[in-house]
């Protein structure tokens, strides 16, 4: 595996990490969950665009029709959807059990490489995946008293909404794209996402421009750093990894998360989540030393 790649991947899911306590700021202030996500996706887009265009030009930034298609697919339906059943799911069960089930997509991505795309996985990496996996739930578990139905099936949704996402970036699906600057491809697909999110957020009623100036800090904090950036560098990042090795890089995510609540939210971290964020390191550095293998 190349260093960079996997090094791109890391930092994206540290930004997509802190975001956890960045809208909780917002929230705290009355900002709803939709308008945070739709806002956010809005205000990433218009940096994207407007980067995009300052280092490559229009000419740059062109699509052909069968690249739209690809692109509104992978950003309007497959990202978007995750991110509203994920934020969704979290109204009507625990955070806990909705990250256990979520984080458990990179388990469904490897043994689809595996079982469909006929990847070949080596020892190590099946190892890292196992650890990856059992950290997670050890990191994110606690006693669940109350299960509702349809919040599980809305984070099970999140979890295959985000396998297919990354199925599709590495595979033939996206070959088209293959042409494209990913800077361009990151904004198609970031912008994708923005209109379903918008026309979600008004549908339901969600939208909402009176909000406080600390609550548009957060929201601007949460475009630019989990969205913007971590985007930048993610989908550059797993063009080199591929989607397996992205996906349990990627659980340094939830590590994060977990971090910044105990250090800023005074949220107490049990022996047991401690346990799960040694795994989960542990699994990274495992993947870091592998080679590049054949078909990632």
């Amino acid at each position: 595996m190349r260093v960079k790649g996997s090094t791109l991947v890391i930092l994206a899911a540290f930004f997509y990490g802190i975001n956890v306590v960045i809208s909780k700021a917002a929230y705290s202030e009355g900002a709803t969950p939709m308008f945070v996500l739709a806002m956010r996706f809005l205000i990433a887009s218009i940096l994207l665009w407007g980067y995009s265009l300052a280092v490559g030009g229009f000419e740059k930034v062109r699509a052909s029709r069968e690249q739209l298609k690809i692109l509104l697919i992978i950003g309007g339906v497959v990202y978007a959807g995750f991110s509203m059943f994920y934020y969704n799911s979290i109204n009507y069960i625990p955070v806990s059990l909705a990250s256990v089930i979520f984080y458990l997509y990179p388990v469904m991505v490897n043994l689809f490489m595996m079982k469909v795309m006929k990847e070949r996985m080596v020892p190590k990496q099946l190892f890292a995946l196992m650890l990856a996996t059992v950290g997670c739930i050890l990191m994110v578990w606690s006693p669940v008293s109350n299960f509702n139905i349809f919040g599980i099936i809305l984070a099970f949704g999140a979890c295959l909404s985000f396998s297919i996402h990354l199925i599709l970036l590495g595979s033939r699906f996206s070959e088209r794209l293959n042409s494209m600057d990913t800077l361009t491809v990151t904004t198609y697909i970031t912008t994708a996402a923005t209109i379903t999110l918008m026309a979600a957020a008004l549908i339901t009623g969600s939208f909402q421009i009176s909000i406080t100036p600390k609550a548009w800090s957060a929201v601007l904090a949460s475009a630019f750093f989990s969205t913007f950036l971590s985007n930048l560098l993610f989908f550059t990042g797993i063009r080199e990894t591929g989607s397996s090795k992205a996906a349990i890089l990627s659980t340094l995510e939830p590590v994060v998360s977990v971090a910044l609540g105990v250090i800023l939210l005074k949220e107490i971290l049990t022996l047991v989540q401690f346990a799960g964020v040694i795994m989960i390191i542990i699994s990274v550095l495992v993947i870091n030393m592998l080679k590049t293998c054949n078909n990632a």
